[in-house]
């Protein structure tokens, strides 16, 4: 038994009212490694862009299930055709036009991505595949928007199957956990990713596990695990609606999973070397967690002893930066 699972006994006995406790996975642990850690290594991350961004080409989602392509021109290149199916235009096509802003909708699906292949023209008319990226199928509402628009913080959106959830992230007093995050927000991987942790009276887990139909799957983290940040240092705290990182009792093992406080967990930071706080959910508060809170659970397959698993899997669906 971890030093974590140790202090999850005892904080069961002193209260009995909690729905649950931290499992192995525990937080982080689950707040652990398959909840939530991954290896100890010092991650190389890179500051994010508040956009998709490729060479020559970058895309701004935006509210109403809409993207905005800003297009930097290549050599001789005179026109651009913007296409979100696999076909190829010809020189000739009506879809070639000289604006370098345009606006493109996305699918509006739960599951499938936007592909958006960029075609430019030369002033001889040969065309070629100028550029290609993957967008969400779905983007957040003008409400989830306004409220990113009101945080003077970076942001981020996340659409679940519960509803959307905003989330404002502490990159001056956090900032490598804040990075890491972002990374994998802006590279797609909590797309697709669903929910294996839901304590009505304590926390709401995710980032780490896929749902295949039958059984939960861990994702494997694409980069190195990050060095903790401790609440002692960044001055922030497991209050209600923070998002922390989970991890393994490992100091410097958190990677991609994090939780949501749905209550006032400042006990967390100190136990077990504690879990470093990065941002704070400033939409759907009351509205998607609220829902999540009130799932149905049983027995974990991911938390040995613990009922958190919910009977029908929560998928979040799409995560994005908005700002």
């Amino acid at each position: 038994m971890t030093h974590f699972d140790q202090w999850v006994v005892v904080l069961m006995m002193k209260h009995l009212k909690k729905s649950m406790a931290l499992g192995v996975c525990g937080l982080g642990l689950g707040l652990m490694s398959g909840c939530g850690g991954g290896s100890a290594d010092t991650p190389q991350v890179t500051p994010p862009a508040p956009v998709v961004k490729l060479a020559g080409l970058d895309a701004q989602l935006l509210t109403g299930n809409k993207a905005r392509l800003v297009i930097n021109p290549g050599t001789d290149t005179t026109s651009y055709c913007v296409r979100t199916d696999a076909n190829t235009p010809t020189a000739g096509d009506s879809c070639f036009v000289s604006q370098t802003t345009q606006e493109v909708a996305t699918t509006g699906s739960a599951t499938q991505a936007t592909s958006v292949r960029l075609w430019a023209k030369t002033s001889a008319g040969v065309v070629s595949l100028h550029k290609a990226l993957s967008l969400p199928g779905k983007t957040c509402s003008a409400e989830a928007y306004a409220a990113s628009t009101a945080s003077s913080l970076p942001t981020a959106c996340l659409i679940t199957d519960s509803g959307e959830l905003v989330m404002a992230l502490e990159n001056t007093q956090a900032p490598g956990t804040v990075k890491n995050f972002l990374r994998y927000v802006n590279e797609g991987f909590y797309n697709g990713t669903h929910v294996h942790r839901v304590s009505s009276n304590f926390v709401v887990q995710g980032g780490g596990f896929v749902f295949n139909g039958t059984n939960y799957v861990k994702k494997s983290p694409t980069y190195a695990s990050i060095a903790l940040e401790p609440v002692a240092t960044t001055g922030l705290s497991n209050t209600q609606y923070t998002v922390a990182m989970a991890r393994s009792t490992a100091l410097d093992s958190a990677s991609t999973e994090f939780f949501i406080n749905l209550v006032n967990n400042t006990s967390l930071n100190t136990t077990n070397g504690g879990y470093a706080v990065f941002g704070r959910v400033i939409f759907g508060q009351t509205t998607t967690l609220a829902t999540m809170a009130k799932v149905v659970v049983k027995s974990s397959t991911i938390l040995a002893g613990e009922n958190s698993q919910p009977v029908t899997p929560l998928a979040l669906q799409w995560a994005y930066q908005i700002q």
